[in-house]
């Protein structure tokens, strides 16, 4: 297998007259709703890196194993926060080279981990969707390095490789955003702040 791989200041005259009491406060109390409503995307962009990954033979299932290193960006942080339910997805796909035509997709598939924050308990739910096993963490920390492990995945049947062609394995890892809520969606279309995804990452098998 080979690894592919962002004054002046302006002073106006204190003669004027100052804005009638009742006037500035309806005026401050719009300004703060209008600024309520809108998103505040500051902070760090978070990061996902596939740094050690790779397919083995295992039973005659070609199976993935991975690690990686999954930091949430502050926006990802404080919707997990608030209630929103997190989903990190793995993503493999097994690709045929062909010489005159496009590369066939012959699989495709994913292992989603929901990622939760229980308030009352304090505690980071991590449940595997493909299995429905779930564990729960103290710290945003030792969830995030169990969703970071990937062991014995299975990819695709040998029987299904042929061995006289070339297959390329691929694989990558992302905050899935086509998991949140509807209305959530809706609110970060034009946002990339809970877009983070890792490189691909590509193994020649024949």
């Amino acid at each position: 297998m080979h690894y592919t791989s962002l004054s002046k200041s302006c002073r106006r005259s204190s003669l004027r007259p100052h804005p009638p009491p009742m006037f500035l406060a309806r005026f401050l109390a719009a300004a703060v709703g209008s600024l309520l409503m809108l998103p505040v995307f500051a902070g760090g962009p978070g990061r996902f890196e596939l740094s050690n990954a790779d397919f083995r033979l295992e039973n005659e299932m070609w199976v993935a194993d991975a690690r990686a290193d999954l930091e949430l960006s502050t926006e990802a942080e404080r919707a997990l926060e608030n209630g929103v339910t997190l989903t990190i997805q793995y993503q493999f796909t097994v690709t045929r080279s062909r010489d005159f035509w496009p590369d066939k997709i012959v699989l495709e598939r994913t292992q989603d981990i929901q990622l939760q924050y229980l308030s009352l308990s304090r505690r980071y739910v991590v449940r595997d969707v493909n299995t429905g096993e779930q564990q729960s963490y103290a710290t945003l920390f030792s969830a995030l390095r169990q969703i970071g492990r990937v062991r014995d995945f299975p990819i695709i049947a040998q029987s299904l490789i042929d061995p006289d062609e070339l297959y390329y394995f691929s694989m990558r890892v992302v905050l899935s955003r086509d998991k949140l809520p509807g209305r959530l969606q809706v609110l970060l279309f034009w946002q990339d702040n809970l877009s983070i995804e890792s490189e691909w990452f590509r193994w020649t098998v024949k």
